[in-house]
């Protein structure tokens, strides 16, 4: 999709990617298929085009070393290099005087014991890297589920969160520029099922003065990150309508895919404007719409969307289907 935004505006499009099959390599003027890990395939790519921009915050930095010697890259090596591990973005975000979740990093069981002790049930144990989709996370419940973690395998880091007095989820996505101008998109409200998004809600029922809170801190971050580009932030409301930062994604984000529809410039248009030097719009919504992911099987029911004249499909082109796996969206006008 953001391919499809620089081809609109004029440019070519070169893609590094793991595979083949990869969804944007359809639509690309020029492929390199390499590992990550490719010094030499990331060097020729790096030295065939004139800027490098990211979808995915799960790429190495190592890599971003090499391409970053050849071209110019944004969002930024340290917002990518912050926002790939959950324990590093949890004290950057504390250390800016922004609330989270409490949190622990945990290396083994008897930590986890300690800390789990402190948190009261429930709490959430994740991997410090690579998790999403709620991959790579268990919820905790009682004393019971604790002690099957006593053979667990510990090899990788973990984060411990503590549970939450949830009253919504919502998200926002912040654009910012060379000159460190920012434009906001909506604020988005959130239902995720079984840890995956499911619908995202443009815009969020929420009043001014937390709407104002929520793009206050958006911006704080943005600026410390140094951020080119844009930078997706999630953000858990408590009962009491305490504002939490949860995650940080500094890419097009699928809680903004609505943006293609509902808004006079797509969260994928403004990246390639931002990070090509044109001008960056200041974002309208044009009505209120939801995004509603099509995950795994219902890839197969989704023409159903095509005789909605509210409706917009995309396909994302995966060619495997599996459980849980976003393989396309929805965009429906909420307006009446």
């Amino acid at each position: 999709m953001t391919a499809i935004a620089a081809i609109k505006l004029g440019h070519k499009t070169h893609i590094f990617a793991s595979a083949k099959n990869d969804p944007a390599c359809s639509v690309a003027d020029d492929l390199t298929i390499a590992d990550f890990c490719d010094k030499r395939a990331l060097e020729s790519f790096a030295q065939s085009v004139d800027l490098v921009t990211i979808e995915s915050e799960n790429i190495p930095c190592s890599a971003i070393d090499i391409v970053s010697q050849h071209t110019d890259f944004y969002p930024g090596k340290k917002a990518l290099h912050i926002s790939q591990n959950r324990l590093r973005e949890k004290d950057f975000i504390r250390d800016l005087s922004i609330k989270t979740a409490d949190y622990k990093s945990i290396q083994n069981y008897n930590q986890l014991l300690e800390s789990s002790e402190t948190f009261s049930y429930p709490v959430r144990l994740k991997t410090t890297e690579m998790g999403y989709d709620g991959k790579g996370q268990y919820m905790i419940e009682n004393d019971s589920e604790l002690k099957q973690f006593a053979s667990f395998d510990w090899n990788k880091e973990y984060i411990l969160e503590a549970s939450v007095d949830l009253l919504k989820e919502v998200s926002i996505v912040v654009a910012r520029d060379k000159n460190g101008k920012v434009a906001f998109f909506p604020i988005a409200e959130n239902h995720h099922v079984d840890g995956i998004l499911n619908t995202s809600i443009a815009p969020a029922k929420i009043d001014n003065k937390l709407a104002q809170e929520v793009q206050k801190t958006a911006e704080k971050i943005a600026t410390a990150l140094d951020v080119v580009g844009i930078l997706a932030i999630e953000f858990f409301i408590t009962q009491n309508h305490e504002l939490l930062v949860n995650e940080l994604a500094p890419r097009p984000h699928n809680s903004c895919h609505w943006s293609l529809d509902a808004c006079n410039v797509s969260q994928f248009e403004q990246l390639v404007r931002i990070i090509c030097g044109l001008s960056m719009q200041e974002v309208v919504l044009r009505f209120p719409c939801m995004t509603k992911n099509i995950i795994g099987n219902d890839i197969y029911n989704s023409h159903k969307y095509l005789s909605n004249e509210k409706a917009s499909l995309t396909i994302y082109g995966k060619k495997e289907v599996r459980d849980k796996r976003k393989m396309g969206h929805v965009n429906i006008d909420l307006s009446y």
